[in-house]
């Protein structure tokens, strides 16, 4: 496996043609897009169609479009690569695309350390004259990837000499002398070795159509069965509830009664409207909120003047003693006061 390229299970499409889609992961979308070109070289040395699925831009509108930011309805995914063909020939190239992939990084990496020798060798003097260190640092990350851009532009290509530096100018300027160089120091890169072994483990890993679309259906199968049973436990508990709000209001009506000697005016009826369970409603995520900043609300009260602060001190003070601020309630009230 490569850290350049994500290679999924390949899935059959048509009898006999399997299908991979390739995600490629880099940080930055160039890089993303120069890997996407060595990948769709080496489909052709193998003899495999590839394809650039479409990607929908999530910001688009009529408005952005016409007259917003002209966000276009989408375009080509260049971190995404389609490639489709026979079984034994899809399974060989995804073998030798991350091997393909690590060696051509391999060889952008040694023409970075090229540049890095000519930069502090004495003919680089004159071209770094006004060149301080933040645009040398620029200038060797778009060396890097011009090199391996040219790079790929050259497998599966006929191979035609490439001209030596050139004394006169800077190295920057030459990156296809340095990628040439480099390619041929390495004796290039071979495109159709892959190990026999791993061949034969992916193409057992190779899933036809009809045991795909049964684990497809297994997969909705056991969703729709842990639906129900999650429907069956909501449901009993909305009667578990039901029935133990009715058993409180009963017991509360009957002590009331009794208190009050109603008990034959206002008879306790079995009769209570049917349970009805709402449906589920959809679960929203939400970030938890921050406590950063936040009072208490009686914190809160006391500054904003609604409630005036007196300090226990003062009370004793003025009482004498610790008040009791208990509001006497009669007995008759007590008695007709509302159930809980």
């Amino acid at each position: 496996m490569s850290a350049h390229v994500e290679i999924p299970r390949p899935h059959e499409t048509a009898p006999g043609r399997f299908t991979a889609e390739l995600v490629f992961p880099a940080a930055s979308k160039g890089r993303a897009q120069q890997h996407h070109d060595v990948a769709w070289a080496l489909a052709g040395v193998h003899g495999l169609d590839a394809s650039t699925p479409y990607r929908v831009n999530p910001r688009w509108s009529v408005y952005e479009e016409r007259w917003g930011n002209r966000e276009r309805h989408g375009g080509l995914d260049v971190r995404r690569l389609r490639v489709d063909g026979p079984a034994r020939a899809l399974a060989r190239y995804l073998v030798a695309l991350g091997r393909v992939l690590d060696d051509v990084e391999a060889l952008a990496t040694r023409a970075v350390r090229v540049f890095g020798a000519w930069k502090r060798s004495i003919p680089a003097e004159p071209f770094l004259e006004y060149e301080d260190a933040s645009t040398m640092r620029t200038r060797a990350r778009e060396f890097r990837a011009d090199v391996l851009h040219a790079l790929a532009q050259r497998l599966g290509a006929p191979q035609r000499s490439v001209a030596g530096r050139d004394s006169s100018r800077p190295l920057w300027e030459q990156h296809a002398a340095v990628a040439g160089e480099v390619w041929d120091a390495a004796g290039g890169v071979d495109l159709e070795r892959a190990d026999d072994d791993a061949v034969a483990a992916l193409m057992a890993r190779m899933v036809p159509a009809v045991v795909a679309e049964a684990e497809r259906l297994a997969v909705l199968e056991a969703a729709r069965v842990e639906r129900e049973r999650l429907e069956a436990e909501r449901v009993e508990l909305f009667r578990q509830v039901d029935e133990a709000c009715a058993r409180e209001a009963d017991e509360a009506d009957a002590e009331r009664y009794a208190r009050d000697g109603q008990g034959s005016l206002f008879p306790m009826s079995e009769a209570r409207p049917a349970l009805v369970v709402p449906p589920p409603m959809p679960v929203k995520t939400r970030r938890a909120p921050s406590r950063r900043g936040r009072l208490r609300p009686e914190t809160r009260a006391a500054l904003s003047g609604a409630v005036r602060v007196i300090p226990a001190e003062a009370v004793e003070r003025l009482y004498g003693e610790r008040p009791s601020f208990r509001v006497p309630v009669s007995t008759d009230r007590r008695r007709y006061a509302p159930a809980a």
